[in-house]
């Protein structure tokens, strides 16, 4: 049932529009009469009606000063006013202060009920939009769950089935955006404390530590009964996506600990949300079980592919994976590891059988194939993403390894 108030001076005016219409008739209870503007906007203050059918002139405070005030006070109503013919310049006034109907006196019943019925359609019509929103409101964060598991698990959807998908929930993620998969496996020892959480917690902890990095996007969806899935969009070169996410990772490894549940991150980057995730989402599932192995808190892409190398050269190449997009030299690698660079270098040669700068060009190449493929950046863009500061010199290394132009082998493989 909607909420009337009738504000006008005249008494016989408020009786006859009181008593001459059946209101409920058309879902609509009178709940107040008002004799001027300022009675009139003390009582839908407290009332909170739907309709205010109201006249112009009126002592204390006119119609004109009601409107005005509704419209401060964004009461969410409908107005109709009232005006004699030859005060129709107020009326047009009051059309501007928010006004949706007014009506010449003296009143024409029937058009003051055709008015009240377009009235109760009008409210109607927006309940049901309101219901109909409220549900999509609910059923998105599943169905946003659901578009990303059949992503990573690659059930195929094509380019336009990702694009329709993303305008339909209302996800605005660019085509040249990077995303990072990021896979958080739990310790299996931890399996049954991680069952004993309220619903939603896991999420609402992995939430907290990824908010103070201000991702453009950020989903979390449950990908096993051990495992949680963050997919996180950032509006940054793809490079400094590794970084961030690799701090990301230390901070939701510090947060579940503190909840005692002992966990392992790995990840993986993706040029953009029309690259093949669900090889993405492997690979930073390998990620993480290699974590686990080697015990330790976060890692990047399928590191464990060279078993059997010194733990000096594991870890400096873990840094060329996360900072390899910055100035990295053997000097800054080989304080990071805690040895000297000329014996860091030895380590390269005798280990991989390649000098440190050799190991450090071939990933930033591989690197840079990996956005040509999946993104439209223009060549130099690709070749400072992957720290290269000089286009030229990117390009020229580039040919070097790959037999292609940037821009040639862009072409071949898009």
């Amino acid at each position: 049932m909607l909420k009337a108030l009738v504000v006008d001076d005249e008494y016989l005016v408020r009786a006859g529009l009181c008593q001459t219409v059946d209101w409920e008739e058309y879902g609509i209870q009178i709940v107040g009469e008002a004799c001027n503007g300022k009675e009139g906007l003390e009582m839908a203050l407290r009332l909170r009606p739907e309709i205010i059918v109201t006249d112009i002139r009126m002592p204390h405070m006119n119609g004109l000063e009601l409107l005005r005030h509704l419209q401060e006070q964004q009461l969410d109503c409908v107005t109709i006013v009232l005006s004699g013919y030859d005060e129709f310049q107020y009326a047009q006034e009051a059309m501007r202060l928010g006004a949706s109907h007014y009506l010449l006196k003296p009143v024409n019943i029937d058009e003051l009920i055709e008015t009240l019925q377009r009235v109760a359609q009008s409210f109607e019509r927006l309940r049901e939009e309101r219901i109909a929103f409220d549900r999509l409101k609910r059923e998105t964060p599943a169905l946003s769950s659901h578009f990303w598991l059949k992503l990573l698990f690659g059930e195929g959807l094509s380019r336009a089935d990702i694009a329709e998908k993303l305008a339909l929930l209302g996800m605005e993620i660019a085509a040249e955006t990077t995303l990072t998969i990021g896979v958080v496996s739990i310790d299996s020892a931890a399996e049954s404390i991680a069952a004993g959480q309220p619903p939603g917690h896991m999420e609402h902890c992995l939430e907290e530590a990824l908010q103070p990095l201000a991702y453009t996007y950020t989903k979390i969806v449950r990908s096993s009964s051990s495992e949680w899935t963050v997919i996180a969009a950032n509006s940054h070169p793809g490079a400094d996506a590794v970084a961030r996410f690799h701090e990301a990772g230390h901070a939701m490894v510090q947060a579940l600990r503190a909840q005692q549940l002992p966990v392992a991150v790995g990840y993986a980057t993706a040029a953009s949300i029309y690259a093949d995730l669900h090889a993405v989402f492997l690979t930073a599932r390998e990620a993480a079980e290699a974590a686990r192995l080697r015990q330790q808190p976060v890692q990047y892409g399928a590191e464990d592919q060279l078993p059997g190398i010194r733990k000096e050269v594991h870890n400096a190449l873990s840094y060329i994976r996360v900072h390899y997009a910055r100035n990295i030299t053997v000097d800054l690698v080989a304080e990071s590891v805690h040895i000297s660079p000329t014996h860091l270098m030895h380590l390269f040669r005798k280990e991989l059988n390649k000098t440190f700068y050799e190991c450090l060009t071939e990933f930033r190449i591989e690197e840079a194939k990996r956005l040509l493929r999946h993104s439209s950046y223009r060549v130099y863009e690709v070749g400072s993403q992957v720290g290269f500061g000089d286009a030229k010199y990117f390009s020229q290394i580039f040919k070097k390894m790959t037999g292609l132009s940037p821009s040639d082998y862009a072409k071949n493989y898009t």
